[in-house]
């Protein structure tokens, strides 16, 4: 195999600036590249232990092998431990298998490439440490004879996960997961290329960080991608603090290039002083609040619109405060569903009391009311323990446009009130039908307990999602009921109500359609009917992934 033209061949070979007596061809050695090894070893280091604390073995793994790579870059770079250094250039193919590693863990990917290209590693770490330079030689300013095979094996390994996750993009329907997934592209890129022009800078004779600079972006990119949970909105999660940070270390550098300015005029370049040490403490003490809003402002007006840190740190206290919320309701429930069987028990004795009563000649209005209020209060018990103790899905292929005749339907026989209902579109999903024509039912109901007459259903779909737009010509949802509209117990019906409300109805709905991976969210008004407007969105199949 013929190395690429750049790169000079053998000890004897002379290319740039000839060679040395020793017969070691002349090297140029910036002096930013040792320093730019300094973060890379720290950065990957912090990471690989967080990912270790975090139960992310391959994550940990790629950064182990990324501080290796350095440590054998640190190596080569100096002429006293250049023979050893190159032997282990080799290292870098265990970057490609730990980052292969650390994909296959975040995507749940299945695949025996990773194991395959840690043992390839291995041997391609063991053949680089062979006497003979097969790859690279005189610390990597020199190509082997088969550096270009190995240059080509190495591509094709950093390659496999970066087409992995852009495939993922393609697939994937949530907007924060898909954002997640092209940071996570582009840092898993960055490294690859940066160290590739790293490999072409180092056989040209050049030391340069260029390349460095690119591996330590992404490494960047990779801390804040891979460690952060994967939340709901987690895109904005990630922007924000990729920009933050970005602002941070901008102004940062400024501001201590100006303290090094000042520090040496003042001190006469005797920067390593302790009193110049102090002082320059001192100056960045005091400067830390303007740093901080200077930072929060040009973050602010350079990305106009979005969140700064502030606003990113409101969102996660909200974030804690439903958390906790959560864990209330489902104490909630788990209470709801014990009183639900209590009281189901005695409506039965109660029950079977009316039918003696009625038999035995009593008041047929009051048996009449008495089993009016056994109804209610059963349906109630009911609710409660649908509520605790939610049905299982059964699926099977439903179309919306009969799932919404059918809950008209229901509701017409149940209350005895007219409804029109105008259905437009057609989606078919898989979903359990009873669920779903319930959750229909209760929006439908409330709609004309509250004095609609007409209904409207309209259906599309968006993405790997079927949208219902429900809307109707009543009052609309008052304003105060808005923000709790789904919270257990909460009804904007009164006890002299046709059909007085158990504040269940919506959430239970709520519930059935996060069970099908999907959401039931209130819209607003609507403009067409002026009444309310609810929007369904559920998943084609629930159980794709």
């Amino acid at each position: 195999m013929t190395p690429p033209p750049a790169a000079r061949q053998g000890p004897g070979a002379r290319g740039g600036g000839g060679v040395h007596s020793g017969g070691v061809p002349p090297t140029s050695l910036s002096p930013l590249y040792l320093p730019s090894l300094l973060p890379i070893f720290v950065a990957a280091g912090a990471l690989a232990a967080l990912s270790w604390r975090g139960g992310r073995p391959g994550l940990a793994a790629y950064n182990l092998s990324l501080i290796a790579w350095a440590a054998s870059l640190l190596l080569s770079a100096h002429p006293d431990t250049r023979p050893f250094g190159e032997r282990l250039l080799m290292l870098g193919f265990f970057v490609a298998a730990g980052f292969n590693h650390a994909v296959a863990e975040d995507q749940s990917w299945r695949t025996p490439a990773v194991p395959g290209l840690y043992v390839g590693a291995a041997v391609m770490t063991a053949l680089g440490a062979l006497p003979q330079g097969l790859f690279l030689r005189e610390g990597g300013t020199v190509a082997g004879p088969y550096w270009t095979p190995m240059f080509g094996l190495a591509t094709w390994a950093s390659a496999l996960p970066i087409l992995y996750l852009l495939d993922r993009i393609r697939l994937t329907t949530d907007r924060g997961e898909r954002q997640r997934l092209a940071y996570l592209t582009l840092s898993g890129f960055l490294g690859t290329v940066s160290g590739g022009v790293n490999v072409l800078l180092t056989m040209t004779g050049r030391h340069d960080p260029l390349g460095l600079y690119g591996v330590l972006l992404s490494l960047a990119l990779l801390s804040y991608v891979v460690t952060t949970p994967k939340l709901p909105k987690l895109g904005h999660v990630v922007e924000a603090s990729l920009r933050y940070s970005a602002m941070a270390a901008l102004l940062s550098t400024l501001f201590m290039a100006l303290v090094l300015l000042g520090l040496r005029a003042g001190a006469g370049g005797a920067l390593w002083s302790w009193r110049a040490l102090f002082l320059g403490f001192l100056i960045l003490l005091t400067a830390q609040p303007a740093l901080s809003w200077a930072r929060a402002r040009l973050a602010a007006s350079l990305f106009a619109g979005r969140q700064d840190v502030h606003g990113l740190t409101e969102a996660l206290v909200k974030s804690e405060a439903r958390a906790e919320h959560s864990a209330r309701l489902a104490e909630l429930g788990t209470l709801a569903a014990a009183v639900a069987h209590e009281v189901r028990n005695p409506l039965g004795v109660i029950s079977a009391c009316a039918t003696v009563l009625e038999r035995q000649g009593a008041d047929p209005d009051t048996v009449a009311e008495l089993r009016a209020q056994v109804d209610r209060a059963a349906r109630f018990a009911e609710e409660l323990l649908e509520v605790g103790r939610p049905s299982p899905l059964t699926l099977r292929p439903i179309g919306l446009h009969d799932a919404a005749e059918v809950a008209a339907s229901e509701v017409r026989r149940a209350l005895g009130l007219p409804l029109e209902l105008q259905v437009e579109g057609a989606q078919e999903v898989r979903g359990d039908h009873a669920q779903l024509v319930r959750l229909l039912s209760a929006l439908l109901e409330n709609a004309v307990l509250a004095g609609a007459k007409t209904a409207r259903v309209r259906l599309q779909a968006e993405g790997a999602q079927a949208v219902l737009d429900l809307e109707d010509d009543g009052p609309g949802v008052p304003e105060a009921l808005a923000a709790t509209l789904f919270e257990p117990f909460v009804s904007g019906r009164s006890r002299s109500s046709p059909r007085p409300g158990t504040g269940l109805g919506l959430a239970i709905a709520r519930g059935a359609a996060e069970r099908h991976r999907g959401a039931l969210t209130l819209e607003g008004r609507s403009e067409a009917l002026g009444g309310a407007w609810f929007r369904l969105r559920l998943p084609f199949d629930p159980e794709a992934r």
